[in-house]
């Protein structure tokens, strides 16, 4: 899949799960209902059951903040499959995250925690609202030193 597809995919979940135990959640539901319309009956009526689920997990979770995180991978995996099968739904996408995003509260202390970590001589990176370069140069062997004190 198009890597920008895959960026929408995400941006799709996380407005979704940000919106549930809003004052957004309502329209937020509708729109998550109105994109996956092409399902068949049974998978529509089991989509409605798990954004209710969702969505009370997160209103009843002491930290919803966690339950988010926790819930976001499994409604990208459904936004990304969508596209997959329908890539005219892309625009109703898009729509659905301006739209929420507006209904969406604001709050002066919203804070974003990232954890990047590597270990046994790994490389880590990471960025949040922007991108990193990272170019590998291959090391340049040094000449050993002579062990007489010649540099013969």
């Amino acid at each position: 899949m198009d890597e920008s597809l895959t960026i929408l995919a995400m941006t799709g979940a996380t407005t979704i799960i940000s919106a549930m135990a809003t004052s957004a959640w309502a329209a937020a539901r509708a729109g998550t209902i109105r994109l996956f319309r092409r399902s068949e009956p049974e998978d529509q009526h089991a989509l409605e059951a798990r954004l209710d689920r969702d969505a009370v997990l997160v209103r009843q979770e002491p930290d919803p903040d966690s339950a988010r995180m926790n819930l976001v991978g499994g409604w990208r995996l459904e936004l990304a499959a969508l596209l997959r099968e329908h890539p005219e739904a892309e625009a109703e996408i898009k729509a659905l995250v301006a739209s929420v995003d507006a209904q969406l509260p604001s709050e002066g202390n919203t804070s974003w925690i990232q954890n990047v970590s590597a270990k046994d001589h790994g490389m880590a990176f990471g960025a949040q609202g922007g991108s990193i370069t990272v170019h590998h140069t291959p090391a340049v062997p040094q000449p050993m030193p002579a062990r007489d004190g010649n540099s013969d």
